[in-house]
């Protein structure tokens, strides 16, 4: 038979568990959340930016760039790769410490 203090123990560490996999839950979400709106931004300048650049593109055949996407305003095309790559940038941080902090937490419930 199980004491007060069994059962108090025993509420107490069930209440823990249930707070840590509601823990995780929200990490993981927000996490896949996070990669899934970095993925579509990457698509959407991948598939937006050859329509802008096209505004501002010359006659290609005269200046005989003809795979350049900085071809008559090179400036435009050197700020929508710096802010890409910045984002870039910030979702593999953002990624790398999401998964120390997993192997982290991993580690933890082991012990």
């Amino acid at each position: 038979m199980r004491t007060d203090e069994d059962r108090i123990l025993a509420m107490h560490q069930r209440a823990a568990e249930i707070k840590r996999e509601k823990r995780h839950f929200r990490v993981r979400l927000i996490s896949a959340a996070g990669f899934g709106i970095c993925i579509a931004a990457i698509i959407f300048m991948a598939v937006y930016m050859p329509g802008l650049s096209g505004y501002y593109v010359a006659d290609t055949a005269a200046s005989g760039m003809h795979a350049s996407i900085f071809n008559g305003s090179s400036f435009l095309g050197f700020i929508i790769i710096g802010v890409v790559s910045f984002l870039l940038g910030v979702a593999v941080t953002i990624l790398c410490f999401r998964l120390k902090k997993w192997q982290e937490l991993e580690h933890e419930e082991k012990e």
